[in-house]
């Protein structure tokens, strides 16, 4: 479960919207689920690669754990976002080369082009609604 720390921690790490991916991709290679899990709004939507999507943070807590079960590698081409014109909304593209070897001893080598909505919360900082980690490469992929 989240801690005050933690909180406190991120309240200082995520001050623009692309802070969120950095921070994320730090904690899932450190292998630091709370962080990982804090960056999510409690209601949040986090797509899964076949396009089905997951709500909340016991299923986003899930499969972050299992992401880190990989122990990931990424290295980030780059991070874009842009903000609403009130400022309380943001989408961050980010991306970036992806690392891991599965359970069997295979490396794999692929990548995340990601697509991701946030809100600024009441203390500045950011958090996800909507997490779609191959959001920008969704519609040329032949599995839905």
């Amino acid at each position: 479960m989240e801690n005050e720390n933690t909180t406190v921690q991120l309240s200082k790490l995520t001050r623009q919207p692309d802070d969120c991916s950095r921070v994320l991709v730090a904690a899932l290679e450190s292998g630091d689920i709370e962080t990982s899990v804090a960056l999510y709004e409690p209601s949040a939507v986090l797509f899964k690669k076949s396009g089905e999507t997951m709500t909340g943070l016991d299923a986003i807590r899930e499969n972050n754990a299992g992401v880190i079960a990989l122990k990931p590698k990424f290295t980030i081409e780059f991070i874009t976002f842009t903000l609403s014109g009130d400022g309380t909304l943001a989408t961050n593209r980010m991306k970036a080369n992806l690392a891991f070897v599965k359970p069997d001893g295979t490396l794999v080598n692929t990548s995340v082009d990601t697509l991701e909505v946030l809100r600024r919360q009441a203390d500045g900082s950011w958090r996800y609604i909507i997490d779609d980690p191959y959001g920008s490469m969704r519609a040329g992929m032949k599995q839905r």
